[in-house]
């Protein structure tokens, strides 16, 4: 997991002294707002990590430190912003186990095409907790014991005579209670089963996911198009690739050997010299009909500057190609469309940008 780090941790990284940065005037601002994050907020989170616009409201962020810091201002501390948000997203990551915050981060960071604004340390501690994550998600739990509930003390855990005679009234209200008990009998039984087949079931999902990845490997051919990947000009087969499998992942995360069946599936049978492809170009890949085919898997409006490549994909079929799309992708604030990506870069950014449209939309 990742490293801990506390809210002085992260000022040091950033090369502020705790004096200087008036730490003791965030510490109870930053438990506050730790408690109210949402998805939304750890998107934010990112954003300032990043340096990114925010244009959603941020008085969830500033008003708890402004109360504690009047003087405090999000338009001249933008450095200890980012410094902030790192914190709380450490935590987040650490403490809450939130694979989200993790995902999100590296989807920001574009395989090192786009810094943060402090200590890019960081990244590679949160990639390497990714890691740990995605195989912490398919660790398989411990069998539970089904045990049976304790007799009703009202019921067959009495010693005394339930009906004192031949009391209709009586008897009634012992039937009623007999029907009672023994639903909620049935009930923690359910409840007992259920958690007993819970390791059972994901241990099942888990090898259904390997075997569906398996076939796909083997098969080295785009379920979207029908056509082998082979076949492909390499920057279109690699963002395939990086969706499809993505498509094919239970967990957030997806499987710790995602990296390895990426490359794998790029490189079959293929000889030439790995390709790279500009933002602006990677559209252009693609005719219409195959363009509008592979938008219609993406659904990126909430999260446009951080997923660049379904961004560029998603306007330029919204838009029309060569050009028309270009002026509003760069309105929403990603990466420059004349940002050069390798192919393995491609298709780990589209696995991972997949990845999290899919959790965001779930």
């Amino acid at each position: 997991m990742l490293k801990e780090l506390s809210l002085s941790d992260c000022y040091g990284y950033a090369g502020l002294t705790p004096d200087a940065a008036n730490i003791s005037l965030r510490l109870e601002p930053f438990q506050a707002i730790a408690k109210e994050l949402d998805t939304d907020k750890i998107l934010d989170l990112v954003r300032f990590y990043f340096g990114l616009t925010v244009t959603a409201d941020t008085k969830w962020f500033s008003t708890p430190i402004i109360e504690a810091d009047p003087a405090f201002s999000m338009v001249t501390n933008e450095r200890e912003v980012a410094i902030i948000a790192m914190a709380l997203l450490a935590r987040e990551i650490n403490v809450e186990e939130n694979s989200k915050a993790a995902l999100a981060i590296l989807v920001a960071h574009a395989c090192g095409l786009r810094d943060p604004v402090v200590w890019p340390q960081f990244v590679e501690n949160v990639s390497a907790a990714a890691r740990d994550m995605a195989i912490d998600d398919r660790r398989a739990g411990k069998p539970k014991q089904i045990t049976a509930r304790k007799l009703s003390e009202e019921l067959g855990g009495s010693d005394e005579d339930l009906v004192t005679a031949m009391n209709p009234a009586e008897l009634s209200a012992l039937c009623k209670q007999l029907n009672v008990d023994s639903q909620e009998m049935d009930k923690f039984l359910a409840s007992q089963v259920t958690a007993a087949l819970k390791p059972i079931r994901d241990e099942i999902a888990n090898l259904r996911e390997e075997k569906d990845m398996l076939w796909w490997l083997i098969g080295g051919q785009s379920y979207l198009f029908h056509q082998p990947y082979a076949s492909m000009k390499e920057g279109q087969a690699a963002l395939l690739i990086g969706m499809e499998l993505a498509e094919l992942c239970r967990t957030p995360l997806g499987p710790h050997a995602s990296e390895f069946l990426i490359k794998k599936a790029l490189s079959e049978r293929r000889t030439d010299k790995s390709a790279k492809v500009k933002i602006d170009g990677l559209p252009k890949l693609f005719d219409t009909s195959q363009l509008e085919r592979v938008a219609s898997t993406i659904k990126v409006d909430d999260v446009r500057d951080l997923c660049c490549l379904a961004n560029a994909i998603s306007r330029a079929n919204d838009l029309g190609l060569p050009t028309a799309w270009k002026k509003k992708y760069g309105e929403d604030g990603g990466l420059p469309d004349k940002t050069i990506f390798d192919a393995e870069e491609i298709a780990l950014q589209s696995f991972r940008e997949t990845l999290l449209l899919k959790t965001l939309s779930a």
